[in-house]
């Protein structure tokens, strides 16, 4: 991206701020990978707060793994390579294992409906309509628990049947097999599936199957209150009280599911990696129908509980995770035997940076780094050179390519916690000029405008939004708190 020349006090500066990044870039060729990422993670805790552990591994080599940040910011505690994170949606991959170990053994078809092990199930639609594949391929029309759980009055689910009550009455959203939709609850369904024909638990078979069978010793679905050791908590930035970080435990599920939530290490997610490539969960055959795409998504094809993508004609299996205070992925490189695992206990925006720099190590530039890349360079831009500057270099210099909205803005609100109150409004600024369309920026600039202090601009924001989105409630009570100030 050729911005405009800066003046050697700005380039200073900006080399102040990203030197190494700037040094990673200008790497020489007889580095490896590992030391790459290295270098890469290392200057992420600097520029993103990074807090996890990334592991490299050829085979059943690693070839590189590393921990940063704090699994315990009251206590102190440091995450290590033995720590235990959230892997939220990743261990749908251990579901659908579960699914197709029984298929190979004959207890169930692919093809079966809901209906035909769970037969009391509440939604006679999914039950007579919806198979097995295509709970597997969220192509069910079953939708997700997420509003039935924040409206919940009451204990939250102590089992898969729990849940039930929360979305298996909801109309399908569509015909099953008709259309990609991403359900969490569907994976439930296949959690109950799993009880119904073994006449286990599903934390028992999945611990039985799978955890024990790969050598996963640190892995489980144990609940929040249990006392386990080298847990990770969930954080994320604090956007009312800059500097601080928030503890999300309580907006995670109390217990895993057979949607997600289980937790693991990353040497874990590497046996288990190792264990399926190598055919020692399910037959060669089974696994190779298992690692498959099969419904076009934004984000890739999407298989059995796994994710295949195209990088330049690198192929890429696996699935991710994220949830509040919780980012993590699992990435498998079969044809070059290479896996790659990022977990982390903090902000998103270190694991997009991490994504990205592990795509293009692998498999060089795609549209997608190329677009992240942009974006990241606009912002650093903008740090040094205002909206209205970087605005012309987002015109001139595009060539194709798109900024992404989410991360500009969570790199403002990045600046705004580290007391970069000047940038942080600016980059919302930008944001908001960039995306004349989304009411989302013009709130979040509202946001901004108000945490800092800028009370007639906060209300002025809010006002503008509420021109678009008139009934929102939240703004209005944003509205009525500042004009009591």
């Amino acid at each position: 991206m050729h911005f405009p020349r800066t003046s050697r006090r700005e380039a200073l500066s900006l080399g102040g701020k990203l030197a190494s990044a700037l040094a990673l870039a200008n790497c020489t060729s007889h580095e490896g990978q590992g030391q790459k990422l290295a270098r890469h993670s290392q200057a992420l805790v600097r520029t993103m707060d990074l807090s996890g552990t990334v592991l490299l591994a050829r085979g059943e080599n690693v070839e590189f793994s590393d921990s940063f940040g704090l699994a315990d910011r009251d206590s102190g505690e440091r995450n290590t390579i033995d720590t235990k994170f959230n892997l939220a949606s990743i261990p749908k991959m251990f579901t659908a294992t579960c699914i197709l170990q029984l298929v190979e053994a004959g207890a169930i078809s692919l093809d079966d409906t809901v209906g035909m092990h769970l037969p009391d199930y509440p939604g006679r639609d999914a039950a007579e309509r919806a198979t097995i594949a295509h709970l597997l391929m969220h192509r069910s029309g079953i939708g997700n628990y997420w509003q039935g759980l924040a409206e919940l009055d009451g204990p939250h689910p102590e089992s898969h049947r729990d849940y039930l009550p929360l979305f298996a009455n909801i109309p399908l959203e569509h015909e099953p097999g008709s259309a990609f939709s991403y359900s969490n609850g569907g994976y439930v369904v296949l959690g109950l599936i799993i009880e119904a024909v073994t006449g286990k638990s599903y934390y028992e078979h999945v611990q039985q199957a799978i955890f024990e069978r790969a050598g996963m010793a640190n892995t489980g679905n144990w609940r929040l209150d249990a006392d386990v050791s080298n847990r990770a908590i969930p954080y994320m930035r604090s956007e009312e009280t800059p500097g601080e970080w928030v503890d999300c435990s309580s907006r995670l599920e109390p217990r895993g599911s057979a949607g997600g939530g289980a937790y693991s290490t990353a040497r874990d997610l590497h046996h288990f990696a190792t264990a399926l490539t190598r055919n020692r969960l399910l037959s060669r055959q089974m696994t190779q129908v298992l690692l498959q795409g099969r419904s076009q998504t934004p984000v890739g094809s999407y298989g059995y509980g796994v994710i295949e993508q195209d990088l330049n004609g690198v192929r890429l299996l696996g699935h991710s995770g994220g949830h509040y205070g919780v980012a993590c992925e699992l990435m498998m490189f079969p044809e070059i035997d290479t896996t790659f695992i990022v977990l982390t206990n903090g902000d998103v925006d270190a694991y997009w940076d991490i994504e990205a720099f592990v795509h293009e190590l692998v498999a060089g530039p795609t549209d997608e780094t190329r677009n992240y890349r942009f974006t990241q360079d606009l912002i650093d831009f903008a740090a040094l050179n205002g909206v209205e500057a970087s605005m012309a270099c987002a015109r001139t210099e595009a060539d194709g390519r798109k900024t992404r909205e989410g991360m500009m803005d969570l790199a403002a609100f990045r600046n705004i916690h580290r007391r970069q109150n000047t940038v942080g409004i600016d980059l919302l600024r930008l944001n908001s000029a960039l995306h004349p369309n989304s009411d989302y920026a013009i709130y979040r600039l509202a946001e901004g405008l108000r945490v800092t202090g800028q009370t007639a601009s906060a209300l002025t924001m809010y006002r503008r939004y509420l021109e678009r989105v008139p009934d929102d409630a939240e703004a209005k009570a944003r509205i009525d708190e500042l004009a009591q100030d």
